[in-house]
């Protein structure tokens, strides 16, 4: 399952819940710019700082992108 980490806080949102908006990265790759979480009740609560990735077999968070 694909998730979506704040790397400031370390908070990690479903991506299945959020919208998100994807740019080119300076070396390569892409990054995440700008996303919205929608809980069920409140529709586009903003996440700073987003990385996708997902939760390795270990339980950590794997970052793929930049």
């Amino acid at each position: 399952m694909l998730v979506i980490k704040n790397d400031t806080s370390g908070v990690i949102y479903p991506a299945d819940r959020c919208s998100w908006v994807e740019a080119p990265a300076s070396g390569g790759g892409y990054s995440i710019n700008t996303v919205l979480f929608y809980d069920g009740v409140n529709a586009g609560a903003t996440v700073t700082t987003p990385v996708l990735g997902f939760i390795g077999k270990s339980g950590r968070f794997v970052k793929i992108s930049s």
